[in-house]
């Protein structure tokens, strides 16, 4: 049974070809230059021929050792594609075995957001249980890598030294009932809001970095916000809304889930929420997911929604 060179050997040779010179070319693998030369000519003995012309400067293939480093160029690529390929086959049998992920979202993520990642995920990772759980911004840092793998939440937000995949931008918008005194016009700024009670999506509790830019958005129009309620879901602002409560705040998509008695508006003048991924940089699983859902969002699945 015969044996093929070890790929270390034919790495080494195409790096002598790419640099015409063993000690640069050792250099840039990290390795001695003895050792190099040695299995450079531990592959020509198991060849049967002379790689690299040695009295030549700089130092060239000879003839059969430029057929042989083109065949070689051509294969080492094809050798990582096929390792890789059994690498994922490998991983995703295992996962397939133990195959859940969950992920941790804010309460105001919009549904339509949730399908569209359940269906960008769909193709690679098939047999993954997905899950969403509800958790409040301010609890879902610490749950990182315990509870849940992954966090979906609107920032800024403190992070703990967690990663950040951006998602999409969410513009936010004034939510009203049918006879509130917004209704009909153009467009709503935030100085519109100054005379009207206010239901947030954040509190100094569940969200302060957030809640805090919100007050100061408003300070800068001239005027403190009167909050009227807090909210922990959408539905409850619309049925504050519905009661005449107040005006709700909230971001963009979410508000595509309001009853027909309900209308909404972009504020013009307050700053988008960036909607964000948040992750472990040492869980590679959660790595690989995200890395798929930036390749689904760069073909236009994941849409931004500002």
């Amino acid at each position: 049974m015969s044996v093929s060179p070890p790929l270390r050997k034919l790495q080494y040779a195409l790096a002598v070809a790419r640099e015409s010179h063993f000690r640069r070319a050792a250099e840039s693998l990290n390795v001695s230059q003895p050792c190099l030369s040695r299995q450079i000519r531990e592959l020509e003995a198991e060849i049967g021929t002379e790689i690299f012309e040695r009295d030549s400067r700089p130092i060239e293939p000879t003839p059969a050792g430029r057929e042989f480093l083109a065949v070689v160029g051509e294969l080492l690529p094809r050798i990582d594609a096929e390792f890789q390929r059994a690498k994922d086959a490998a991983r995703n049998a295992d996962r397939q075995r133990n195959g859940s992920l969950t992920i941790g979202q804010s309460a105001f993520v919009p549904a339509s957001l949730r399908r569209e990642i359940r269906s960008a995920l769909n193709t690679k990772f098939a047999y993954l249980h997905l899950q969403f759980r509800t958790i409040s911004a301010s609890e879902l840092v610490g749950s990182i890598g315990s509870m849940v793998q992954i966090g979906l939440t609107f920032m800024p937000l403190e992070t703990g030294g967690l990663e950040q995949m951006p998602v999409r931008s969410e513009p936010l918008c004034a939510v009203v009932s049918e006879q509130a005194s917004l209704v009909g016009k153009p467009s709503v700024t935030v100085a519109d809001l100054k005379s009207h009670p206010l239901i947030v999506a954040c509190s100094e509790r569940t969200h302060p970095v957030l809640y805090e830019r919100l007050v100061e958005q408003c300070r800068t129009a001239g005027f403190r916000p009167k909050i009227a309620e807090e909210v922990t879901s959408a539905q409850e602002a619309f049925d504050l809304v519905e009661g005449n409560v107040g005006i709700a705040v909230l971001p963009h998509g979410t508000c595509g889930e309001a009853p027909s008695t309900i209308q909404y508006y972009p504020i013009t003048g307050m700053d988008p929420l960036q909607l964000a991924f948040l992750y472990r940089r040492e869980d590679l699983f959660a790595s690989e997911v995200l890395e798929e859902l930036t390749a689904s969002s760069d073909e236009n699945r994941l849409k931004c929604a500002g």
